[in-house]
């Protein structure tokens, strides 16, 4: 029967939610399976650079990203003592991509992408228990009893997924599943995270900036560093983040739920509360940026402020405790089912990466599935899985190594820690910044059922893969 493919999606977060605004412009049948009883926004904010902004300039909601932003030109590191030890410069990611890099918090971030997804498409409270595959489709079974039978089930439901558990037990069972895809997830960074409500611009006057610029604390003895990024509407954007030794990292799911929940987070804000903030501003002097670490501070925390300040000023309901796990997946699909985002390969936020990832991985997939010939066979499902995994699993290797690299520099103490950190942050060749800038953006696909936006870089962007089936694509970015 040639009708169209029936997809579902499991998970209506970053990655799930952008796939069914590609859908709706693809005409692709689809819905989303959330747990949850609603949409909710864990995490404070997240960014996109110009590996993603084409296609969503492509949806129509490149506008609605902009309004909801600030552009990021660099990351400023401090000291406890506020000195300035450096800074990773951005500035040039506009020029080279064609799009500048941008904050926002991630409760804009789904709002902008809900608003163009039918209610009808989303169904809340369906947790995904099983999926059975034979040669009529894929049904996922959900824990309130209802079923939902499609052509392809396409994981997007996070770190713990419920899709990659259910077809890495039946490859178990085979004997084909790779003995990294056995091991439990490494916890590496301990995370609090929040946004603040309005505060006053005058009392922090980096609120003023049309830019998000990155202050980040490194304490040379606290083992945690904190990062603020100012956001639209005077609010503040703030993680605190600890590396997490490598023997805790392997203590797998107990560890996890032992540092979880509303009390962790009340412990940890306390414990990091009284770290000085960078630019918080309560009198009419300013942190001098001009010593050297080795200086004497003659810093004044009453008159600079604390991480406490803001946290004070953050709602609860928006200050998360989490642990961030890293761990690349060998397997990515089998039969009829797919994983995409932090289900295949979960990275640190450190560098910003994940967002974007997650985005892209739904372009191909999305690509792929609209050239899907009719009727839909098992076998040309089988084919554009491992054209979907040829494309993008190196990609996510990449990012996941410059994540933990980047997450390492800022994150672990010791002398060489900090030889490493100065050399990183004072002395790296702008022709190095520049080239993995460009790295960074090489990859620009579109997707190719839609009018094809413009490569406005300065770097042309990597031709898109051959698609599937005979079909070219129409222009190259």
């Amino acid at each position: 029967m040639d009708r169209p493919v029936r997809v579902l999606i499991v998970g209506g977060g970053i990655g799930g939610l952008s796939l069914a605004n590609m859908f709706e412009k693809a005409g692709i049948e689809y819905i989303v399976l959330e747990k949850a009883v609603r949409i909710r926004a864990l995490g404070s904010s997240l960014g996109l650079d110009a590996s993603s902004l084409p296609v969503m300039e492509q949806l129509g909601l490149l506008q609605d990203f902009y309004r909801a932003s600030k552009p990021v030109r660099q990351f400023n590191f401090y000291n406890e003592s506020l000195d300035s030890i450096g800074k990773v410069d951005f500035s040039d990611l506009e020029e080279i991509g064609g799009y500048p890099a941008i904050i926002l918090d991630r409760p804009a971030f789904y709002n902008i992408l809900l608003k163009n997804i039918p209610k009808n498409k989303i169904l809340y409270n369906k947790r995904v228990l099983s999926i059975t595959q034979d040669q009529d489709g894929a049904t996922a079974k959900c824990s309130d009893g209802s079923a939902y039978l499609s052509d392809i089930v396409i994981g997007a439901d996070g770190a713990y997924s419920a899709t990659r558990q259910n077809i890495y037990r039946a490859l178990k069972e085979e004997g084909n599943l790779p003995a990294n895809d056995c091991k439990p997830l490494g916890y590496n960074q301990h995370c609090l995270v929040g946004v603040s409500d309005a505060l006053d611009p005058e009392q922090y006057p980096i609120l003023k900036s049309d830019t998000a610029d990155f202050e980040i604390v490194i304490p040379q003895r606290d083992p945690f560093y904190a990062i603020y990024m100012p956001l639209p509407d005077n609010r503040i954007s703030w993680a605190v983040i600890q590396n997490v030794p490598r023997s805790d990292a392997l203590k797998g799911d107990s560890f996890k739920f032992s540092e979880w929940g509303p009390e962790a987070a009340a412990e940890m804000a306390n414990y990091v509360r009284n770290q000085p903030a960078p630019f918080l501003r309560t009198s009419n002097t300013w942190p001098t940026t001009n010593r050297t670490a080795t200086e004497p501070s003659d810093l004044d925390v009453a008159s600079y402020g604390t991480l406490g300040d803001i946290i004070d000023n953050t709602p609860k309901d928006l200050i998360s405790k989490i642990l961030l796990e890293e761990k690349f997946f060998e397997t990515w699909h089998h039969g009829r089912v797919v994983l995409m985002g932090d289900a295949c390969h979960k990275v640190v936020p450190s560098a910003g990466l994940g967002a974007n990832l997650a985005i892209l991985e739904g372009v191909h997939l999305c690509n792929l599935i609209a050239d899907l010939p009719r009727p839909v066979t098992a076998l040309n499902i089988t084919k554009i899985f491992e054209a979907y995994y040829s494309q993008r699993a190196k990609i996510a290797k990449v990012a996941l190594a410059k994540s933990k690299q980047f997450g390492k520099v800022m994150g672990d103490r010791g002398p060489i820690s900090r030889l490493v950190r100065k050399v990183f942050l004072n002395h790296m060749p702008d022709w190095m910044a520049r080239y993995s800038n460009t790295q960074r953006l090489q990859h620009r696909p579109q997707l190719h059922f839609l009018a094809q936006i413009p490569d406005r870089g300065s770097v042309k962007g990597r031709p898109q893969e051959e698609r599937l089936f005979g079909k070219q694509h129409a222009v190259n970015v």
